[in-house]
């Protein structure tokens, strides 16, 4: 679905529609990423109809957005998602029938099918299920909570706000399906989480078999090191330490890992391997020794460069 989505948005950014058809739109399906570029294009004191349809429909919170940026004030990076709305799981009704209730006691409706074709707890538990029987789940209220805006259209989008109790929640509730979107966000490069908070939520939840994913990320052997000295580096299981001792191996063992300065375009960067050039017989050498040693007997100016 977040590749339709993207699409979609990609189709509403490059087609020439009015300014304000594309703000409802983006108001409407909740396009988050659609109404910041909106607003970016968006100039202080813009003509925009302000008595219009178009500007009735949409909601508080955008016609904020809007006059804000007529009056001069800059788009805004990054909005955050309002809540949903859940007042359609807190009684019974013909779509949601069956009780789901947490561990802290919190009772909430769900359609038990639905949330059977995302959770494999769920799924166990349906075969014997009667219309008037709870299910118990082991998920806290705001777990749950969160499980169920991120499952039901319009579906919570995860980002580095609300991923840890979604990651839990999926978890905890065998959610493949959950588990795959969360695992999007933690290895993404772009993501806006610090490597160690990473580490961490994968571990919390024994997802073990991803870390190695996650670690490649580092590479500098010094921001390992800086990583143990975290306060809640001693919560870490016994396998996360392990895997960060076996990526510091590497990092300190494989030179190619380090910085280096191409001898071709001049640029640092950290190659996943290197072949050292000795600059007096342009021999080369996937040796890092081989840099060590002409480095030691060669001019400053003239000493030996990494080629990726």
């Amino acid at each position: 679905m977040e590749g339709l989505l993207h699409r979609c948005e990609a189709f509403l950014i490059n087609h020439n529609l009015p300014f304000l058809e594309k703000v409802w739109l983006a108001d409407r399906y909740k396009l988050n990423r659609l109404l910041i570029l909106c607003l970016r294009e968006m100039r202080p004191h813009s003509k925009v109809d302000l008595n219009g349809s178009r500007y009735y429909a949409l909601s508080d919170r955008v016609k904020v957005l809007l006059l804000e940026r007529l009056h001069g004030a800059a788009a805004p990076e990054e909005i955050v998602e309002p809540p949903l709305d859940l007042e359609a799981f807190q009684r019974p009704s013909d779509l949601f029938f069956t009780g789901t209730r947490a561990k802290t006691g919190r009772l909430y409706y769900v359609n038990p099918y639905y949330v059977a074709a995302w959770s494999n707890v769920f799924q166990e538990k349906i075969h014997t299920l009667s219309n008037t029987e709870e299910v118990f789940c082991p998920c806290t209220h705001e777990e749950l909570k969160a499980f169920l805006m991120a499952i039901h259209p319009p579906q919570l989008r995860i980002n580095e706000h609300n991923i840890g109790p979604i990651l839990m929640a999926a978890c905890k509730m065998e959610s493949a399906g959950l588990l795959k979107k969360c695992a999007t966000l933690l290895l993404a490069p772009h993501t806006q989480l610090s490597i160690f908070v990473r580490l961490s939520l994968l571990d919390r939840c024994f997802l073990h078999e991803m870390i190695p994913a996650c670690l490649q990320m580092v590479q500098r052997p010094e921001h390992l090191i800086q990583m143990t000295q975290q306060s809640t580096y001693d919560c870490l299981s016994t396998r996360a330490r392990a895997f960060m001792l076996d990526r510091l191996t590497i990092l300190l063992q494989n030179p190619g890992l380090q910085p280096h300065q191409c001898v071709r375009c001049k640029a640092t960067s950290s190659c996943t391997a290197v072949t050292w050039m000795c600059p007096q017989c342009k021999t080369y050498s996937s040796d890092a020794n081989l840099l060590r040693q002409t480095n030691q007997i060669m001019p400053q100016g003239q000493q030996g460069q990494g080629v990726p």
